[in-house]
């Protein structure tokens, strides 16, 4: 059920939502893995701004076709070693609320580690770091019918940075629309309902959006 046109401008506690936006310089690292103990031993050194590439850039990549695998430590597995049955077990890691990178770098492990032995890959496994620089935008929401047009227009990045690295990579623990939601309106139910959407099954930024302006509308509409 809808909240209805008067509940949609209303300014709640009054606290806005100031959208941001971030890009992401890539910055290729001297580590390689050779082998699936190497990959291992890769990901439980790695800072958390190379696991988060690894495991984001997927859902910033605007891919027309869906890859086979969520997560590039997936898709090495499954075509360079060619252990699929592996592959799709790391393809399978969550990235859903509440997690932040350093609960998936341990999920990761606990997957990975039982099969790391000393088979290679055809090529080697290259981790790139990145470093998020992020841009404060115009757009301000004060009210609910502000936010549901400005979260269906801003660059599919700020989208992004508020709702996936905000919350895994600056550990925020949840994604910063729930929190407006709940915080300033009392929403529990429709922020609960996004805090559900798990962005590591999506592979570009638009149908992340999508998704989440379907669930958006859903309730307030």
């Amino acid at each position: 059920m809808g909240l209805g046109a008067k509940a949609l401008d209303t300014r709640g506690r009054g606290i806005p939502f100031k959208f941001y936006t971030a890009y992401y310089i890539s910055l290729y690292s001297k580590m390689r893995a050779r082998t699936l103990r190497q990959l291992l031993q890769g990901i439980e050194a790695a800072d958390a701004n190379t696991l988060f590439h690894h495991l984001f850039h997927t859902i910033r990549s605007k891919h027309l076709i869906p890859p086979r695998y969520t997560n590039d430590f997936a898709h090495w597995v499954g075509e360079e070693v060619g252990d699929e049955e592996l592959a799709a077990a790391l393809s399978d890691i969550s990235g859903a609320e509440p997690a932040t990178i350093e609960d998936i770098r341990k999920e990761l492990v606990a997957v990975l580690e039982p099969h790391a032995d000393d088979r290679a890959g055809k090529s080697e496994f290259v981790f790139v770091a990145m470093e998020p620089v992020v841009v404060e935008t115009s757009y301000v929401a004060h009210t609910l019918a502000d936010f549901l047009d400005l979260v269906e227009m801003v660059p599919g990045e700020s989208i992004v940075y508020h709702f996936v690295t905000r919350r895994v990579l600056e550990g925020t623990g949840r994604n910063d629309f729930s929190i407006w939601l709940e915080k300033n309106f009392g929403l529990s139910e429709v922020a609960e309902a996004l805090s559900r959407i798990d962005p590591l099954m999506y592979n570009s930024e638009e149908s992340l959006r999508g998704d989440i302006l379907k669930t958006l509308k859903r309730y307030l509409l």
